[in-house]
Parts: structure tokens; sequence; C-alpha cells
């Protein structure tokens, strides 16, 4: 079994080619003690915490690696900006390598799962973020062997309040939008990169999900409800999502799912 965290994207700027592996994102995200948990199975078909789903860009990673089936359960929600067709599509790759003993590269199966991931519209940067684990700034948007990072020493316990989804898909397809959320994503990771902190990750995450328009009304007030109370907050990206430092007591005015995570630094691991 292979375990691969979740991951958050807190700024992001999308790069697309018409070669999966050249395309990516720019921007910098964390990935959490909660994730993905994968094994292969002798029955066909994609299922995840128990039953049968359609999962494109899980099932592109068997096809790819001639897999038939695999089971996957989660321990966060899902299309609320986690990453977890990320998560997946790594697991996956690396499970099915591992049980199989191909004689592939961490960096080959990782490519597979960037690839599955740009091809279906459910994510650009989460699998890089989840290859290298903890707070990691994507410099190069690419696949996680063309890729360029660094990568901070920021270790804290992270609140979380999930009010819904955001379909990923969506917003990639729209070309108008994402043209703006890439002029602004832009301008907040180099400010981030020219003073990185936590308190610079969340604030300048919080302004980047404003000003791109992303951030929902209800979004934007637990933001408020969190900073009144001495904390920071800002959104996952992208889903209907808060993340928070000192956030607990003010989500219990809002409906929606809370828990608890830590920043890991050792987002794959074998089971």
């Amino acid at each position: 079994m292979i375990f691969v965290s979740a991951s958050v994207t807190a700024i992001f700027s999308t790069k697309l080619s018409k070669n999966p592996l050249r395309s990516g994102s720019y921007g910098v995200g964390f990935t959490i003690d909660k994730g993905v948990y994968v094994k292969l199975t002798n029955k066909d078909g994609v299922y995840l915490n128990g039953e049968r789903v359609s999962f494109p860009t899980v099932e592109y990673v068997l096809e790819k690696l001639d897999a038939n089936g695999i089971e996957i359960k989660t321990d966060v929600p899902i299309s609320c900006g986690f990453g977890i067709s990320g998560a997946s599509a790594l697991g996956t790759a690396l499970e099915v390598a591992k049980v199989k003993n191909l004689s592939l590269s961490f960096f080959e199966l990782a490519d597979i799962a960037h690839e599955a991931e740009v091809i279906n519209k459910t994510g650009l940067g989460d699998v890089v973020t989840q290859c290298y684990g903890g707070v990691v700034a994507r410099l190069k948007a690419a696949s996680p062997s063309k890729s360029i990072v660094d990568r901070f020493v920021f270790k804290e316990n992270i609140d979380f309040l999930v009010l819904g989804k955001i379909s990923t898909k969506d917003v990639l397809s729209d070309e108008f939008k994402r043209k703006g959320i890439n002029r602004i994503g832009k301008k907040y990771f180099r400010r981030f990169m020219k003073s990185p902190s936590l308190e610079s990750l969340f604030e300048n995450s919080k302004m980047f999900a404003i000003e791109s328009g992303l951030a929902s009304d209800r979004i934007i007030d637990v933001i408020e409800a969190v900073e009144s109370n001495d904390g920071m907050a800002a959104m996952a990206m992208l889903g209907e999502t808060v993340f928070a430092l000192k956030g607990w007591e003010a989500f219990e005015e809002f409906k929606g799912e809370k828990f608890e995570a830590s920043i890991d630094f050792c987002s794959c691991k074998i089971l």
C-alpha cells in the first residue's frame, strides 16, 4: 500500500503547453499528514472509499502501466482543494510499479501522474508538491522531472474548514479567467518569495484569493472571522475551503467540515 499526502495550493499561476510534461503551475503549496491510501486490486476499475467510481485521471495511469484496478481511501474531502486527484494518480503509479516490479524511476512514475492530471484538467502543480513534500515553491512550471522547486522548513498545525467544492476543470478550461488568475498569482508569488515565512504565505495567499475573485463572499467572511480572533487564514486552491492558524474557535460560527492536520515533509510512504 502507498500513502500520498493531500496538498494545499496557496498561490498559483498556470502554464499550458501542447506537451503535458511542459505544462504546470508556478506557486507555493504544502502537504499535510492526511491524504490517500492506494492499493492494487484484482477487481477492474477504480474504487474510492469502497465504491466503484469514474476517475479518468487514475484510469489514465492504470492504462499507461497496464493495470486493471485500484482501491483508494481518502481521509480528506474530494474536490475541495486538497489535490486528491494528483495524490491518487501518484499513489496509483507508485503502487502499480511496486507490486509489478516495474523498472521505472520515481520521477518517471510521477511524470505519468502529472500527465494524467494535465490531460484531464484536474490539476497542474499538486503532483510536483506531493513529490517533494513540506512547503514547496514551484519555480518552474513543468512535470516533476522537469520542474525546479525550493522548499521551506515551516512546521505547523493547520486548521481547515471545508464549505464546499469547486471544479478545477471549470477554472482551468476558462482561458479568460486563467489569464487574470495568472497575472495576480505571479504578483503574490513574487511577494512571497521576497520574504518567505509562514506569515507571508498566509497574507499573500489571502490577497491572491480575494484579488483573483476565487474567494467567495463566505470564504472572505470566514477569513475575516479568523483574523478578528487574532488568527491568520487563506483559501485552499481550488476548493471552497479555508486553512488557518488559530482558526478553530472562529470556525464554530460556520457550517462545514472542520479538521486539523500538520504540515508533512514526508509526503510519499510505502506502508
